[in-house]
């Protein structure tokens, strides 16, 4: 009867940790603007354009600020990137100077506002097409098809660019900004997504066509990113999880052990391994980082280097005259910076965020 109680017991506390466990994982995923956890495809490669952005948006994540560092492009607020591949087959003819792009893009969260877009082309690595040859690339919404033999499609000018062949690299790529083209499939939640139109214009006489230009063979080759803002780069985020992190004494950075001196209010170092809290399969990058955390005694008199407000002054002062009326002040973060997360939605679709509040700067009294 006791080993049944003694296992009643560990049963009841193994659920309680499992459902405070579900409870962090489904707060990070709200946070994140997932409807459940992603369920990813262990063959899915990361292309190339999405791991460089992803790494230029991690050496800006010391700042405060969580916007993306796009220039050339208006982001504005903008700080979450989601990438979407090409989806059509190659023209028909080989020859061809117009193409049609499809890319799956059918919705985006409700509270996300789609600040820019641009499809990235990668050139084709041939040499032999180096030459003097001066082309025009033009972009065009498709508004609505056309019925082949009744009506032509209706098409809007979204972007274009002249390229001179010779100076262009081996395997550059080459941006088009569709601003314009994603935020009218937003307003109607992407219903009348029937793509864009690629067309080639050379000088008379030219052999070169689409195919010869650019690699639309390869979908990691032709990307569209689409850049929203989910309306929190001025709120705190997943600091839930930062809390789950496991701390040990004995670890480097850890606070020291209890001495008849308590320490004073500092930051320590907590590292978030993303394997260990359970989410390394959907999170993509960075596989942890260290967030810190504040720790220490806010104890009368204040030292100047404690970063103690003016209320935390005056707090300190009534606490050492009446300390059963009046509690010390917080340890507490005072300035944070932001983070970058690579990770998998639920659609199956590479994101890339910057998430504002992530990261302790600098500890002080409040």
């Amino acid at each position: 009867m006791i080993i049944l109680l003694i296992l009643l017991v560990m049963l009841h506390t193994g659920l309680g940790a499992i459902a405070g466990y579900e409870e962090v994982e489904n707060n990070l995923i709200a946070k994140l603007g997932l409807t459940r956890r992603p369920v990813v495809d262990k063959n899915m490669k990361i292309p190339s354009a999405t791991m460089e952005l992803y790494k230029s948006m991690l050496e800006e994540n010391n700042a405060i600020t969580t916007h993306l560092p796009l220039p050339g492009l208006h982001t504005s607020s903008a700080n979450t990137a989601r990438t979407y591949s090409h989806k059509g087959s190659a023209p028909i003819n080989a020859k061809s100077k117009r193409y049609r792009l499809q890319f799956d893009i059918d919705s985006i969260p409700e509270r996300e506002q789609v600040k820019a877009a641009e499809v990235r082309f990668t050139m084709v690595n041939d040499t032999t097409l180096r030459n003097e040859e001066f082309i025009h690339v033009i972009i065009h919404d498709i508004v609505q098809p056309g019925v082949k033999g009744i009506s032509k499609p209706i098409l809007r000018l979204i972007d274009s660019k002249s390229i001179t062949m010779s100076e262009v690299s081996k395997s550059e790529v080459i941006s088009f900004d569709v601003t314009p083209a994603i935020a009218r499939l937003s307003k109607n939640n992407f219903k009348d997504n029937h793509g864009m139109l690629v067309q080639c214009v050379t000088e008379s006489g030219s052999h070169t066509h689409l195919l010869s230009v650019f690699d639309f063979a390869s979908p990691e080759k032709t990307l569209l990113f689409v850049y929203t803002d989910d309306g929190t780069s001025e709120k705190s985020t997943l600091q839930r999880m930062m809390r789950r992190s496991k701390r040990s004494a004995d670890e480097p950075g850890a606070p020291p052990k209890r001495s008849k001196k308590k320490p004073i209010c500092q930051r320590y170092s907590m590292y978030v391994d993303f394997k260990d809290v359970g989410f390394s399969d959907w999170i993509q990058a960075p596989p942890g980082y260290d967030a810190f955390y504040c720790h220490g005694e806010c104890a009368f008199p204040l030292a100047s280097h404690i970063n103690a407000s003016n209320h935390a002054v005056i707090q300190t002062l009534m606490n050492s005259y009446n300390p059963a009326a009046v509690p010390r002040p917080c340890c507490v973060p005072t300035k944070l910076s932001s983070q970058t997360l690579l990770y998998v939605d639920d659609d199956g679709k590479l994101v890339v965020k910057n998430y504002s509040a992530m990261t302790v700067k600098e500890c002080g009294c409040r």
